[in-house]
């Protein structure tokens, strides 16, 4: 079996959940035909990543590990999609995983 890093995984299921909804989309776009394959897929898989954050957050908090947590700041950069027009406001809620840095300060703080 594939061994992978926790926030490798958490990379990986948010990548797959918008692929999923892209995916959705361009089949509706090509056969003018909603299709509830890819469409539960990407529920399913947003679900999975929301799970995975959750997990990787209490685990850190409870055995310090995965220790690079705060590599997950970077999805905070999606949130910048919330500015284009047409998207809801609600991405900016991404913003709140650029607090997932402060998670590589952490061990320094608790060592001082």
């Amino acid at each position: 079996m594939l061994k992978m890093n926790l926030i490798k995984k958490t990379y990986l299921l948010f990548g797959l959940a918008i692929a999923s909804v892209i995916l959705h989309n361009a089949f509706y776009g090509i056969f003018n035909k909603e299709e509830p394959v890819f469409f539960i897929l990407a529920i399913g898989l947003f679900f999975a990543f929301v799970i995975s954050v959750i997990y990787n957050t209490i685990s850190y908090l409870r055995k310090r590990e995965p220790k690079d947590l705060w590599k997950l700041g970077w999805l905070g950069l999606f949130g910048l999609s919330g500015l284009m027009p047409g998207f809801n406001y609600g991405l900016f809620g991404f913003f709140g995983f650029f607090g997932f840095f402060g998670a590589r300060d952490w061990k320094r703080l608790k060592n001082n």
